[in-house]
């Protein structure tokens, strides 16, 4: 465009009946529109339906179809209302003018035509017509925008109010109508104090909205914590967020706006999971975590007040038979029975908790009289032990019960905890229904076995065991017929501990899977080396019950056998009966797998356990071995006798080899063998011994032709 004013170019349309004029218009208008032309009045209509032009130049006096005829077609059409119509006529009537304009007419071009002027007047309508355009796309884009900005308010989750810089409220998108229960139409215009009434959840106490202080301190202010909403109904909602002025771009308050949501649900859920961790699902008590806030409360009130406190740690006594007899549903509604029994205790001052699995604490605050508790003690002990009915039959269950004392003898939590359990420990060790108080020889005992774990950890990393064998003979021969090999720790000393303490830890520990598979091998290579060179012996290594609880026994047997190239008719495998009722169908099937290995298994400590005689013929065992508490005795106690007599003939009447254990003086080992037991060992016949002493002695019996091969 040559005078370069206008942005865009308009739409011309010059409908007149002589060809000049439009020849004419359309040459002087070239560069204001995109000019377009009709000569025939009866096309026009179409042709504007067509072209849709911005501005028509209409002559009035045409043959067929007239202007004022268009005029009227024009005004028909609502699509045309922005038509800027100018019309040519040779007359100066103002009837006729009147008419036009009537009829949507703006301006007027005189015929002859003066083709400045009239390009003037048609520069000018064209700059009005763009000026109205893009007010018209700025309106559509701003509608367009605030749609945009209203289906977000309504849409977003949260509510959101805004009013004038009265704090009268001019508009509330849906969540807020719904939270206040009152509608735009309602609400428009009131208040924000009268549609948001606020109070403190807690104490029901007036709270000032938000929006109000943001008004006037110019400010945004948080919502207060622990704020509730009441509605236009009644209803109650927990509610939290913030509100700010609206300020124009001279820092002018214009308004304010409220955005806030409804939390109630997940305040619910906050105070569940909270309750969830801190309580036992089965029992509803409190649990550990719990249990160490209230143990730490404890301790605080009672340094404060110079009195005490107690932790008392119970323990179910052989609820894992019942749990393993019964199943695991039957076990959990027991739990839950001794749960429940054990809640009537809790109250303000005592808590009660389920620390895990069948263990249950109590936290009792008292003054500084310690014997005030056993009455308490006792009423626990006699619930527990209180028969109940489940699942059509009755149960008698009984405790064992450890007590820990702030400040007799424990600072902290932890240690409360660690003690209570060694008393609970040593509870268990004195008989079922006991209890017993941490003291400073428990500590003692304490410190020692952790010192035990400590050497024996170190000793099983290091393959430090030592593995002593104590020979086995033949009571009649003299022959050495086998060893049994005995494993042994040293302390940092180089001392022995005792196999009772270390063996006791190592199965309390788990640690006794790597205890036995060392041992076993360890005994394994030793017996491979005797029958290398030339002393085919078998050795004896005992199984813990605990190892028949795992699944990789046999694996462990076959897999040692094959690596250190030992025949399995030179290994025989020593268990208990504890072992043997332990997992009963799970270590039947184990000792059967290693029976047909060719490894020989010997029942041990006969007749000190459940010795049941249906359970004997159902194991595959070829050796009995009698106890050394039976040996011990037989001389100077009958009954002894008659217990190992009973023993040796039961062996024999199954087809059973028979070893005595502890044979001390040479009057036990000739009564064994009048009665009729062939094989035995104790200090009498020799001491458990290192490998190499061991060697010696198989080498000198080979010697002296005492060694059966």
């Amino acid at each position: 465009m040559k005078s370069g004013y206008m942005a865009e170019l308009c739409k011309i349309l010059v409908i007149d009946d002589e060809e000049i004029n439009t020849l004419q218009l359309e040459h002087v208008l070239d560069d204001v529109g995109v000019i377009c032309s009709c000569n025939k009045s009866e096309d026009a209509i179409a042709l504007i339906e067509e072209f849709i032009p911005d501005i028509l130049l209409l002559d009035l006096e045409m043959p067929n179809v007239s202007g004022f005829d268009i005029l009227l077609e024009i005004q028909k059409r609502p699509h045309l209302v922005d038509l800027r119509v100018l019309v040519i006529t040779s007359h100066n009537d103002p009837e006729i003018e009147q008419k036009a304009l009537s009829l949507g007419a703006i301006d007027f071009i005189s015929k002859p035509l003066n083709l400045t002027l009239c390009r003037m007047r048609v520069e000018n309508h064209a700059k009005i017509r763009i000026q109205e355009k893009t007010i018209q796309r700025t309106k559509a884009a701003l509608a367009a925008e605030k749609e945009h900005l209203r289906i977000t308010l309504d849409s977003i989750a949260d509510g959101v109010i805004s009013t004038d810089e009265h704090a009268c409220i001019t508009y509330l998108n849906p969540v807020a109508q719904r939270l206040t229960g009152w509608s735009q139409t309602a609400a428009r215009g009131r208040h924000i104090e009268e549609v948001m009434i606020l109070r403190d959840a807690s104490t029901k106490i007036p709270s000032i909205n938000p929006l109000s202080v943001a008004l006037k301190e110019n400010r945004p202010v948080a919502m207060a914590i622990n704020t509730q909403l009441i509605s236009r109904q009644g209803m109650l909602h927990r509610v939290e967020d913030s509100a700010a002025p609206i300020l124009d771009k001279d820092g002018n308050k214009r308004g304010a706006v409220m955005v806030f949501q409804d939390v109630s649900e997940v305040l619910a859920m906050s105070v569940q999971m909270t309750y969830l961790s801190h309580h036992d699902q089965l029992t509803a008590l409190p649990n550990r975590v719990l249990l160490h806030d209230r143990l730490t409360q404890g301790i605080a009130r009672a340094s404060f007040n110079n009195t005490k406190v107690s932790l008392m740690l119970l323990d179910l006594d052989k609820f894992k038979y019942i749990n393993d007899a019964l199943g695991h549903h039957i076990g959990d509604e027991i739990i839950a029975h001794i749960g429940h029994s054990l809640d009537k205790f809790a109250c303000n001052d005592i808590t009660v908790a389920r620390v895990g699995g069948d263990e249950f604490a109590l936290v009792v605050p008292y003054e500084k009289d310690t014997f005030g508790l056993e009455p308490l003690i006792s009423q626990v002990l006699d619930v527990i032990a209180k028969p109940f009915r489940l699942a059509d039959e009755q149960h008698v269950l009984s405790a064992s019960l450890g007590i820990s004392v702030y400040p007799d003898d424990a600072s902290s939590v932890e240690e409360m905890l660690r003690h209570a359990d060694s008393a609970m420990y040593k509870a268990k060790q004195e008989g079922a229904n006991s209890y017993y108080y941490f003291s400073n020889d428990l500590q003692v005992e304490m410190t020692k076995r952790l010192k035990v774990g400590n050497c024996l950890r170190n000793a099983l990393d290091n393959n430090d065991l030592v593995v002593l064998y104590q020979p086995k003979y033949d009571l009649v021969t003299n022959d050495v017929i086998g060893a049994e090999g005995l494993v042994r720790l040293k302390d940092d000393t180089g001392e022995f501990i005792s196999p009772l303490n270390f063996i006791e830890y190592a199965e309390e520990s788990g640690l006794i899977y790597r205890l036995g598979e060392q041992v076993l091998e360890q005994s394994c290579v030793d017996a491979k080396k005797w029958l290398d060179a030339g002393y085919p012996k078998k050795v004896a290594v005992n199984i813990s019950a605990k190892q028949f609880t795992g699944i990789s026994l046999v694996d462990t047997v076959a897999s040692i056998l094959e690596k250190t190239k030992l025949p399995s008719r030179y290994l025989e495998l020593e268990v208990t009966e504890s072992a043997l009722i332990d997992n009963f169908e799970q270590t039947i099937k184990q000792l059967q797998a290693i029976a047909d290995m060719g490894v020989s298994l010997a029942l041990d400590d006969f007749g000190t356990g459940y010795s049941s005689l249906s359970y004997l013929r159902l194991f595959p065992l070829d050796v009995l071995k009698i106890d050394q508490s039976f040996v011990r005795d037989m001389i100077s106690d009958s009954q002894s006798l008659d217990i190992v007599t009973a023993i040796i003939d039961l062996a024999n009447s199954l087809s059973l080899q028979i070893v005595a254990e502890g044979i001390e003086t040479s009057q036990q080992r000739d009564k064994l063998q009048s009665l009729g037991c062939a094989i035995g060992q104790g200090y009498l016949l020799g001491k458990p011994m290192p490998f190499l002493e061991m060697m010696d002695v198989l080498t000198q019996a080979k010697n002296k032709g005492n060694i059966c091969t």
